[in-house]
């Protein structure tokens, strides 16, 4: 419980007081939300990779390509990207160059690693279905 102190301690605070402390709390929430994000694009490769791994045993040419924060996967012309931007704590999910989804781990702190996860692993099923309708194996 505040007592009138605080309150009055609060209230005299300059504008430039308040801002710096919004500002800190921001970077202490985006290094919170990156750490999250950067969970998720691992378990995003994992999917990338296992995906490749599974078609490679039904002899398929798929390919994982890892560039830093990001991957694709490609296969038969199909594409899926995974990218992850450290800025804003952005993790992008494109197939076929299409316009990415967004989880904004900075600004919806509900989404999980699982989600990505599982969102990924959709897509990569999408992808392997449109794959094999193109050239069946």
């Amino acid at each position: 419980m505040t007592t009138w102190r605080d309150e009055l301690l609060e209230a005299i605070k300059t504008r430039v007081e308040r801002e710096a402390e919004e500002e800190t709390k921001r970077i202490k929430r985006l290094e919170e939300a990156l750490k999250v994000a950067e969970d998720a694009l691992l378990m995003a490769h994992e999917n990338l990779r296992f995906t490749q791994e599974q078609l490679l045993v039904k002899e398929q040419l798929a390919t994982v390509t890892p560039a830093g924060d990001a991957a694709t996967l490609e296969l038969h012309g199909q594409t899926l990207t995974v990218d992850l931007d450290r800025a804003g704590a952005i993790l992008k999910v494109a197939a076929n160059g299409s316009r990415p989804r967004e989880f904004d781990f900075a600004k919806d702190r509900h989404i999980s690693p699982k989600d990505v996860e599982e969102y990924v692993g959709r897509r990569a099923l999408e992808m392997v279905r449109a794959a094999h309708k193109i050239a069946p194996w």
